[in-house]
């Protein structure tokens, strides 16, 4: 969310409306926690040609309804590829269509699982400890640590180091312009603001700085690395790291789509600078050789990329918020579906969307990629599992507790993914809304759930848990991996508009008022036509009337001078932001000049607002003008100050990005 200060009002309730998509999270239901039974009836996944059938006569209803131009799926089974199959195109002015052994799609985040493998094959090797601070295997920079216990690497595979978000110029616009991986973090390192190990705080940057251990112990690139100690032995020669792909395998890359005004508009292809967590591109056939690899213990055929011990410990619950829900593994995120648990990772770039789903307790993956950012990947992912590892104890309304004695659980909730330290913050905060209904449903994130446990809270669809927490002042939502935060009063949408209309009104009438009083006086002089030519008249008005109270003549020009470079910044953000574009999509390549200009003006208005306050003290203190004239200026001055907090809270002030 989003642009507070820069747009007018209902776009600004528009954009602080807009939520993050996560895919739904599962977990077991206790026997103790089992609510009324609904029996569903479970599809077998030994009729290839059910699933064939479903699978086709999904796609093709839901690719258009979706406005999804191409699709792969690969479903692996028993050690082999059970399913595997293409739908529609990789790039529609071509007609050129998606075929799963060779077409390659961007998957952005699953990229980690890879660089996740890496680390656990050193720890193999005696190289890597993860329980070490990060800190010993890095010499070039070190992670400035706030408190008292190191981050270790471990912290880094569970999202738990306590790093702020900051995504900010993690993508390049062409490939001269990619940095060295340590070059880029060392240069982007972001503050932490938790003690490590409390909160799960997804980050792209500790990924990424697992990858630049990996490329440091081993003393390989990174890129080379994976192609050597991965690729390679699970025959995946289809798949690579490198921005843009080798000439053998750029001309199968998929062209990633918006749909936009009736029509598929290519997006540009972004460099990412964070390689180890979002570069990878790879076909589907060749991620279902990764997936049968982690599935059988770490062996494909005859290659063995991890040892069984290894891929057990890779696998196991590292870290949860509560112990009633999912969390994470190393890299991989946790489901449960019908007693079978599940890990998983998404994935989300401009133009593709992947999911990557493993059940290894059926020996079973499952992975969806489509070239357009929708939703259509985790929607096939969700009724995958309906079908075929379906809940059979759904929760019932009637079930419902009463949850009168929990309203102070509504409220608007906000996600740690949201930077607290730069002015990503005033682009992305992610938010979500949370409400008790009359008929004791709770509301979260467009499902209701019911209480089936102090705090615990399950989805009518009976597929999916989430917790709440009260730490010191304030509560917690726990959704998986994902930590939200109830808002503070002051947070949320409504008072923040407010502030905004106060400080609108406040800064038009201090800009207004001299002029307009100075523009009467040249009207009464039978000025015909006023106009800027006038302003610097106009100034020179303000500070030579009253000769007689210096303070007093200089109070008047600051006033008029911090109005008017504070509505500037105000007017010229509104016209740099596109109503259309997705902000957070343009500073992931950096701040550029325009951005650091219009970030210099508060700079300027605050210097001269701790002037004005100084001269106001003068002016109380010696008692120079009119009371109403004092208690005018005190206002302006008042309302200056309270724009600079405003700006201070969503990192506006200052150039922190």
């Amino acid at each position: 969310m989003k642009r507070l200060p820069f747009v007018c009002i209902v776009m600004i309730a528009a954009l602080f409306q807009t939520a993050i998509a996560t895919p739904a999270r599962i977990i077991h239901l206790q026997p103790q926690q089992t609510p009324l039974t609904v029996h569903v009836e479970k599809q077998s996944l030994n009729h290839l040609e059910g699933l064939k059938k479903f699978v086709d006569e999904y796609f093709a209803e839901k690719m258009d309804e979706e406005k999804v131009p191409g699709v792969a799926v690969v479903v692996v089974k028993d050690g082999k590829i059970y399913f595997q199959q293409g739908y529609g195109y990789a790039d529609v002015d071509k007609k050129i269509p998606v075929v799963p052994d060779k077409t390659l799609f961007r998957v952005a985040s699953i990229s980690k699982l890879f660089t996740a493998t890496a680390i656990m094959q050193l720890v193999e090797q005696g190289k890597i400890n993860l329980k070490n601070p990060v800190n010993e295997y890095i010499k070039d920079f070190q992670l400035d640590n706030n408190f008292s216990q190191p981050i270790t690497i471990a912290n880094l595979l569970t999202h738990t180091s306590g790093l702020d978000v900051n995504d900010i110029g993690m993508s390049a616009r062409t490939q001269n312009l990619l940095q060295p991986l340590g070059e880029h973090l060392a240069k982007r390192k972001p503050l932490q603001i938790q003690p490590p190990g409390i909160i799960s705080t997804y980050s792209n940057y500790g990924i990424a700085l697992v990858g630049y251990i990996v490329e440091r112990v081993s003393r390989i690139p990174f890129a080379e690395y994976i192609d050597k100690k991965i690729l390679q032995p699970l025959g995946m020669q289809h798949t690579t790291f490198l921005q843009p792909p080798p000439p053998s395998l750029k001309s199968d890359l998929a062209i990633g789509y918006e749909y936009k005004d009736n029509k598929y508009e290519a997006q540009p292809y972004t460099y990412e600078h964070q390689v180890p967590a979002i570069a990878l591109s790879t076909t589907a056939t060749d991620i279902a050789n990764f997936m049968i690899a982690h599935l059988n213990q770490g062996r494909l055929h005859n290659n063995e990329i991890l040892q069984p011990s290894t891929v057990k410990e890779m696998h196991r619950q590292h870290f949860t918020s509560d112990a009633r829900i999912p969390g994470i593994a190393y890299a991989f995120q946790e489901q449960f579906r019908n007693n079978v648990r599940i890990i998983r990772h998404g994935g989300l770039i401009e133009g593709f969307v992947s999911q990557l789903i493993l059940i290894p307790h059926s020996d079973v993956g499952v992975f969806v990629v489509c070239n357009s950012t929708s939703t259509l990947d985790s929607q096939f992912i969700r009724e995958f599992l309906n079908r075929y590892y379906p809940i059979e104890n759904k929760p019932n309304l009637a079930a419902a507790k009463s949850l009168k004695a929990l309203r102070r659980l509504n409220g608007n909730y906000l996600d740690t993914i949201t930077s607290q330290t730069t002015i990503e913050k005033f682009f992305e905060p992610y938010y979500f809304t949370v409400e008790i209904k009359p008929d004791n449903t709770l509301v979260y994130d467009s499902r209701q759930y019911v209480q089936v446990a102090p705090m615990l809270f399950l989805s009518l669809e009976g597929d999916k848990y989430i917790s709440f927490k009260q730490r010191k002042n304030a509560i917690y939502l726990f959704d998986g991996i994902f930590t939200l935060r109830q808002k503070n009063w002051y947070e949320n949408l409504s008072f923040q508009i407010l502030l905004y209309k106060i400080f609108f009104s406040i800064f038009i009438f201090a800009c207004l008022s001299q002029p307009v009083k100075l523009a009467l006086i040249y009207f009464n002089r039978k000025l015909k036509l006023f106009n800027f030519i006038h302003l610097p008249r106009l100034l020179s008005s303000i500070i030579t009337e009253n000769q007689s109270s210096y303070i007093i003549s200089r109070t008047k020009l600051l006033i008029v001078l911090i109005a008017y470079v504070n509505l500037l910044f105000i007017v010229i953000g509104r016209l740099i932001i596109p109503y259309k574009q997705l902000e957070f999509f343009r500073i992931i390549y950096g701040v550029n000049t325009v951005y650091k200009i219009l970030l210099s003006m508060p700079i300027i208005s605050g210097g001269m607002t701790i002037i004005l306050t100084y001269y106001i003290f003068l002016i109380w203190k010696n008692k120079q003008g009119r009371c109403i004239q004092r208690i005018y200026y005190t206002v302006i001055t008042g309302a200056a100050l309270v724009f600079l907090i405003f700006l201070n809270y969503w990192n506006l002030l200052g150039f922190r990005f």
